[in-house]
């Protein structure tokens, strides 16, 4: 026979073995009866049950003082507490997110700027328009206080026709915060008939404007990153000459964009305007508006801006003027574009014979107010008479709420 049951031998199982010789006196003991066992040694004399218990008991005793022991022997050990440790979210870092090229997020930080700034803003959009020597151009230069040229407030005045210059110099000589830009370019052609170049004029004034976006701009990431306004830093806009403005944007039209005719003369007449056409005007109006605009983003940016005109006769069919129905000397729609809107007013005194004293007062009227319901009333700019008069000037365009205390208020 072959294979691997041929070294075989037959052996008895019945009897318990025994392991270790018995005691002097005693009787043996069983196989079964031995419980120190090696930790996992397999036994067949005991059951699945019993080894399990065994094993404990070889461990330690963990939870079992069996037959013949004691619990000094098998100590049951205490349950010890788990106690799982929850990790604290941390609050997200300011740098969580990396910007893109996007353009966008230059906008989103400048107006993330503006809402740091303590004080409340007043967006002020004005138009003022009166009759000359009203006090309009003296009103709005004269809308610092000290304390905000302490801190470096500028106002930059776009002077189209010489009042802002004689004004500061009148009334603010040596103030180095308002400055006075002249817009008109003159002309080089020896041979023009005309003293200005509107198309340069044109672009020095858009010049300007982006420049005051730019220092708006910037002005307003310093005051992100410092808590306060670089010095200087940029708090009105005055353009100075919307009439002017108009009457730059439709000569250029008729010369440059039409080909009307060589110069702002020869355009001048009724000839040159009848050829113009109905939706060529929006060539004048396109240009027209794009001051507007620029304007506009200065208010979006916290700085004050004043749009001032000179009042425009009206007349009857019969080429008649119409007393009292002057309008505002601006492109039609100039209104919408503003948040708010003031006429000045100049009275003059009269005697019991009608001649005229030489006492004359200003008052300022608010007209439109985008911002606010309540009526300011008319505000006495000054008054002037032989005596030497008195300026009142408009407190409530210092802070721009267009209402302040100290303002004097004619009924």
């Amino acid at each position: 026979m072959t294979g691997f049951m041929d070294n075989w031998e037959k052996k008895d199982t019945t009897e318990a073995k025994v392991v270790n010789p018995p005691a002097e006196g005693g009787k043996p003991e069983p196989l079964a009866k031995q419980i120190f066992v090696q930790e996992g040694e397999y036994d067949p004399n005991l059951s699945i049950e019993e080894q399990e218990l065994r094993d404990i008991e070889a461990a330690g005793g963990d939870g079992y003082s069996g037959e013949g022991s004691s619990p000094a022997e098998f100590p049951v050990k205490e349950e010890k507490k788990v106690t799982k440790k929850t990790s604290k979210k941390k609050a997200p870092s300011a740098q969580w997110l990396t910007k893109s090229a996007n353009p966008a997020w230059e906008q989103i930080e400048a107006a993330r700027a503006k809402n740091l700034i303590s004080e409340k803003t007043y967006y002020v959009l004005m138009g003022i328009w009166g009759p000359p020597k009203s006090g309009k151009t003296g009103a709005v230069l004269d809308s610092l206080t000290e304390e905000q040229k302490k801190n470096g407030a500028e106002i930059h005045h776009y002077d189209f026709d010489l009042g802002g210059e004689t004004t500061k110099s009148a009334h603010h000589e040596g103030d180095t915060n308002i400055l006075v830009l002249n817009p008109w370019v003159m002309s080089s052609t020896a041979a023009s008939r005309v003293p200005y170049d509107y198309p340069a004029t044109f672009q020095n004034t858009m010049d300007y404007l982006r420049a005051a976006v730019e220092m708006a701009k910037g002005q307003l990431a310093y005051y992100n990153e410092h808590g306060e306004m670089p010095k200087p830093y940029l708090k009105t806009v005055v353009f100075d000459g919307a009439d002017h403005w108009l009457h730059i944007c439709e000569t250029i039209m008729k010369v440059d964009d039409l080909k009307l005719g060589p110069d702002g003369i020869a355009v001048a007449g009724k000839d040159a305007t009848t050829k113009i056409g109905r939706f060529n005007w929006n060539i004048r109006k396109s240009r027209y508006n794009s001051a507007l605009t620029a304007l506009q983003e200065l208010c979006r940016l916290g700085v004050h801006c004043y749009i001032i005109t000179h009042g425009k006769t009206a007349y009857d069919s019969g080429g008649n003027e119409i007393i009292g129905a002057e309008t505002a000397h601006w492109l039609k729609d100039t209104e919408g574009w503003l948040q708010q809107v003031a006429k000045f007013e100049v009275t003059e005194e009269r005697d019991e014979k009608g001649e005229l004293t030489g006492v004359s007062e200003s008052h300022a009227i608010i007209t439109h107010n985008r911002t606010s319901l309540k009526s300011s009333g008319r505000v006495k700019v000054f008054r002037r008479d032989p005596e030497g008069g008195e300026w009142y000037g408009w407190k409530g365009l210092r802070d721009g709420s267009l209402d302040h205390a100290d303002d004097v208020i004619d009924e």
